[in-house]
């Protein structure tokens, strides 16, 4: 069961949420907020493993909230509930620690989605905060790649698969696969597409 909380001072919000996630058995609501003066209680009451962030509530904000939660609850994970374009806020609460972002025009279904995506360790962010995210990371630290790894980086970046990697360079398969999970944790990519993006914006451009 993911134990969920939601902090909103819309309470149309709070009871439409509460509605639709009573039709998931794996999800439950276990407390709500309206402000985030009183949040900090209640997660110490009923402990969630998620809770869905408004932005805009009175008293502490959510962006302010977000902040203050770091330190005192760290293993929580936090999805941020929003009117404002992802654009404008989400490159920011993610580097602050929030793990997704939704959209109050969303379909309700995906507030489910991305609850148990986050829950499982992902991230629920669309596709261009990515890129923005990782395009600060690179700017802000300079990578070092040493000479296999851009070989095997420029040659995925081509479409060219492990097999054809390793003919290439004369390495085995899983050398290849080696050299891209050190491409992957070293330039914080979450997949292939990332690595592809990294090669052709920084890398060969």
């Amino acid at each position: 069961m993911i134990n969920i909380v939601i902090a909103d001072d819309h309470a149309i919000i709070r009871r439409g949420l509460d509605l639709f996630l009573k039709f998931d058995d794996e999800v439950k609501l276990v407390g709500e907020a309206v402000d985030g003066d009183e949040l900090p209680a209640l997660l110490d009451a009923v402990n969630p493993d998620i809770l869905l962030l408004d932005i805009d509530m009175p008293k502490m904000n959510g962006i302010t909230v977000l902040r203050s939660l770091a330190d005192d609850f760290p293993d929580l994970k936090i999805i941020i509930l929003s009117m404002h374009p992802e654009n404008l806020y989400g490159p920011t609460v993610r580097k602050m620690g929030a793990l997704g972002y939704i959209n109050k025009e969303a379909d309700p279904r995906e507030v489910i989605k991305a609850i148990k995506s986050v829950y499982q360790g992902e991230l629920h962010f669309d596709e261009s905060i990515h890129k923005i995210i990782i395009e600060e990371k690179i700017r802000a630290r300079k990578i070092k790649l040493s000479t296999r790894e851009s070989e095997v980086l420029q040659l995925l970046s081509i479409g060219k698969s492990n097999k054809d990697i390793s003919e290439e360079l004369g390495i085995s398969d899983k050398t290849v696969s080696t050299y891209k999970q050190r491409l992957l944790n070293k330039l914080q990519a979450r997949n292939l597409v990332d690595l592809i993006n990294y090669a052709k914006n920084y890398l060969f451009s």
